[in-house]
């Protein structure tokens, strides 16, 4: 039960993200509408399947664009990876 709370709340986070991000992208209102709809996106990620295979794609046709993405994403999953035998241990 708490899987599928933690699946609809990042799947609400990350549409709501994309849609503030879309409005933020409408020529005359400022703020940064394509990075905060990327967040959404990327939110995403684990989720859909769809959309990693679209980023897999992307990733292979332009590498050096998502190299630093890249290696912030492994050493998030690094430190997420650790928490967890830390916790487990205790």
């Amino acid at each position: 039960m708490l899987r599928l709370m933690t699946r609809l709340a990042r799947w609400a986070a990350a549409l709501a993200l994309i849609a503030i991000g879309l409005v933020l992208s409408i020529p005359g209102i400022p703020g940064p509408g394509l990075l905060i709809g990327l967040i959404g996106v990327f939110l995403l990620l684990p989720e859909s399947r769809w959309l990693r295979k679209k980023y897999v794609a992307l990733k292979r046709r332009y590498p050096r664009l998502f190299s630093p993405i890249e290696t912030r994403r492994a050493r998030a999953r690094h430190a997420r990876h650790v928490r967890r035998r830390s916790r487990r241990r205790s």
